[in-house]
Parts: structure tokens; sequence; C-alpha cells
């Protein structure tokens, strides 16, 4: 369906990662994925440490449990039809739980498009010790990745643009890539520690809004694209790494400058935590207390924060005089 807005969707999927862009043209986004059904089990012990009782500590846990979103039957019930392009951001397990479900089209949703860069990573069964789940997923995704060809599996046609490139349709959708570049990937590769190959996604609305999607990039590719000149102006940020200070980074938020800062994540450890820092700069909302949010971003620069049940958080005008 067309509209004169763009609706971004921040997932709220426990401690993990799950966008979803609808675009004017009617062409929808998923970024990342994170089966969204329960909570893990260092979760569930933070939020035991809340309480000495452990009945609340259960009703808690219930309760947090009833306010994830699984990403397939949210897309299903909200969007609908088939998903233009899915962008797995890097391949940790948290940004691609569930990921088997879509390619299998188990799911009964066509995905006609899948992002995913060039990295060498491998892993074997015993890096997925009880989690059978995150096995099965990591094998259907090497499946897509190295375009094995299976009886009865279709794949969606796999691109891996990098910084800077354009094509017809991410281009019409007002979406740019302002990283990974190849050097990144190969540091990646060479460390397997895939955070700063992440893809860093803006998405415009017109002339002014602006909301920047930077998946887990830590210091090195945040070095990289302010020494590099990369424009990352964007109105709404969602904060890098699930809110960590591991993402946060004083010189890219400088160029950022964002008004609204969103953390996709559940509860973490104190010490990980910059909820505060972006507190100090700029309005802050997490799925962790708000649940699934959407940022409406209009024509004229109106940008809104609206919650699971279409309730509006808070509404900005004229958000940014410039895109610059």
């Amino acid at each position: 369906m067309l509209t004169s807005y763009t609706d971004v969707h921040v997932l709220n999927v426990g401690r993990g990662s799950c966008t979803v862009v609808e675009s004017p043209s009617g062409r929808a986004t998923m970024i990342d994925i994170n089966d969204g059904g329960e909570l893990r089990a260092e979760e569930c012990e933070a939020i035991k440490q809340r309480s000495s009782l452990s009945f609340l500590a259960h009703a808690l846990i219930a309760k947090e449990v009833q306010m994830l979103d699984d990403p397939i039957e949210w897309f299903k019930t909200h969007v609908g039809g088939s998903m233009f392009r899915f962008i797995l951001s890097h391949p940790d397990m948290d940004h691609m739980s569930g990921i088997r479900h879509l390619l299998s089209r188990s799911s009964g949703i066509d995905v006609g498009n899948f992002w995913d860069h060039d990295h060498t990573r491998t892993r074997t069964e015993d890096d997925y010790a009880n989690n059978e789940a995150g096995w099965l997923d990591w094998q259907w995704y090497m499946g897509f990745h190295k375009q094995w060809q299976w009886e009865g599996v279709t794949w969606p046609k796999r691109i891996h643009p990098l910084r800077g490139e354009t094509g017809n349709y991410w281009t019409d959708d007002s979406i740019e890539i302002l990283s990974p570049t190849n050097p990144l990937i190969s540091d990646c590769d060479a460390a397997d520690d895939y955070n700063d190959a992440s893809y860093v996604i803006r998405v415009a609305h017109g002339p002014t809004s602006r909301l920047l999607v930077p998946g887990d990039v830590e210091s090195k590719a945040w070095n990289d694209m302010v020494g590099a000149g990369i424009s990352l102006r964007a109105n709404v940020l969602i904060a890098s790494h699930h809110g960590r200070n591991s993402g946060y980074h004083e010189e890219a938020l400088d160029l950022i400058k964002p008004e609204i800062v969103i953390i996709s994540s559940d509860e973490i450890p104190a010490k990980e935590d910059a909820i505060e820092k972006y507190k100090k700069r700029s309005l802050v909302f997490s799925t962790r207390k708000h649940g699934t949010l959407t940022v409406r971003m209009h024509d004229g620069g109106d940008v809104e924060i609206l919650d699971r049940n279409g309730f509006q958080l808070e509404g900005l005008t004229d958000v940014v005089a410039s895109s610059a």
C-alpha cells in the first residue's frame, strides 16, 4: 500500500534485534531477525536479581515474555504480503535466530532479496551446545550463503552491496549504505568478530527526516566512518550493539546529533549499559520498557514515536532544518 510516510518498526524481541521498514513504495524491508518467543537464561536471571520474591520474579518474566513479538508472526499480521528485502547486518545469532524459517519459506513469507556480505565465518555443532535451534539456523544460513542446491529449496536473490553503492530499488526506497567496506569485513574475518562488519543503514523520508540503523558496530567501524567523512546525520538512532557501551561513540554521536535514540534490547548488565549516556544527549525509548516501537516519518519533517498499539509516545515538529 502506497503511503506518504515511512514507518520503521523496532520490534521487541528481547536481547536481539529486528527492524522492519515500510517504505512509501509499498516495499517492505526486514533488518535482522531474532525469535521473540522466550527470554534467554541470562535475561531471566537479570529479572530475578530485581526481586527477592521468586513468585514475583516469575510473574515479571511472564509479563516480559508476553510483551515479546515474534518477527515472522508480527510481519504477517502487521505488514502482510511478501518481504521485498531482508538485510542481515552481520552473522551473529541474536541477529539471525529463526532465519531458517524465512529461508525455507515455511513462514509463508516470500522473501525476494537478501543482503549478505562476503565473510568467511565458519561454525561447528560444538559452537551451539544446548542450542539445537541455533545450529539449525546456522546450517540453513550457510546453505544460502554458499548457494548450495537443495531439492525443493528456492533461495531469495543474494546480493552484497557495500558502502556507497546504489541500486534501483533501495535507492528508490531512500536507503543508504554507510558501512561496511571490504577492508572492515576482512578485519572481522581475521578476528572472527563481526560486530564491525555490520551493515549501517540510513533510511530517509523527504528532505529532512533520517533514521540510522547501525547494527552492532563498535569503535573500529565508527572510526572508519568518521575518518572517511561519511555523513552520519540522523534524527533517530537505533543504538548500536543494543545500547551497550561498546557501541557508544562520542565523535560519531556529535555527527549524528540524534533527537531520539531507541534501544533494542532487554535488560543488560549495568556495567555494559550506555542508556544514561544517551539520555544526556537525546530522548531515549527502549523496547525493554515500551515494547515494540514505530517511528513514523511524515512529509514535512514531523516524526512520531508510536507504541505497539499505535498510540503516540512522542511527536517532534520540524525536527531538523537540514539533512547535512
